[in-house]
């Protein structure tokens, strides 16, 4: 990047918890270390907030990234009528418009675990609500240790699809290993997106959309140590050049990667 720039401000949404009476929004520190440590500057999104602040936030940034939660995409999202007791709908409401304004708008968007099911869902997609208890699926849900090393292990490969965006960053690899720490997965891949990259037990893990910039999302956690995994490195590289380009065009200068 030009030294006399600095870095895209990405906005990175937040989710609403309850803690000790008090109403907390809360994201995960490893989300925003990752943007830090690839070059950008991240801003907090809050949940619950109203359209038209949507659009403002959305205005201010040149990326959106989605991150991972412990709640889930409540059920009416997909049509589906099972209880879900992990539900943030002010989660949902944010993140649901900001991937309407991102598609309209062509703002790069990276979707990560919930994000990934998010994106999905907002395109017309469904998601299983238990893996797990789907005949031919393995446990995609994390480990019960508090061991951070341990939860974010390497579980299982993803193998490459064949002429996607992830086949031309990593070829000649057709395959990686990922972590794994999720309940929920994708049933039913919303019309227009790609499958990236499928687990051996058949869930698709990474998809993208080819008619916009930037619209990737994996179901795995790519923000952990994310400078020391070779796929993290070029996501989160990808990711901030699409940022990057897309401040130049609103400022009215070239940035240089």
């Amino acid at each position: 990047m030009n030294s006399t720039q600095t870095g895209p401000v990405i906005g990175v949404v937040c989710c609403q918890k309850s803690l000790e009476g008090y109403a907390i929004q809360s994201v995960n520190e490893f989300y925003l270390n990752a943007v830090k440590q690839f070059g950008a500057n991240p801003v907090l999104f809050p949940a619950g907030s109203s359209e038209a602040e949507i659009k403002q936030l959305v205005a201010f940034v040149d990326g959106v990234l989605l991150t991972g939660s412990h709640s889930n995409v409540a059920p009416s999202r997909y049509g589906a009528g099972h209880d879900e007791s992990k539900k943030d709908e002010g989660r949902d409401s944010l993140s649901f418009a900001l991937i309407d304004i991102c598609m309209q708008q062509e703002v790069p968007i990276l979707g990560i675990c919930r994000g990934f099911q998010e994106m999905n869902v907002a395109l017309g997609g469904t998601l299983y609500p238990k893996v797990h208890e789907v005949a031919g699926f393995q446990d995609h849900r994390e480990s019960p240790l508090n061991d951070m090393a341990m939860k974010y292990a390497p579980a299982h490969p993803v193998n490459i699809s064949d002429n996607g965006t992830f086949a031309e960053w990593l070829a000649p690899l057709d395959n990686i290993e990922v972590n794994s720490l999720h309940g929920q997965g994708v049933r039913q891949l919303a019309p227009g997106l790609t499958v990236e990259a499928v687990s051996p037990d058949g869930l698709i893990e990474a998809f993208s959309l080819k008619a916009h910039p930037f619209f990737i999302g994996v179901q795995w956690h790519p923000e952990w140590q994310a400078t020391e995994n070779h796929f993290s490195r070029i996501l989160f590289d990808q990711f901030m050049i699409s940022a990057s380009q897309r401040r130049s065009l609103k400022d009215g200068i070239r940035t240089h990667w």
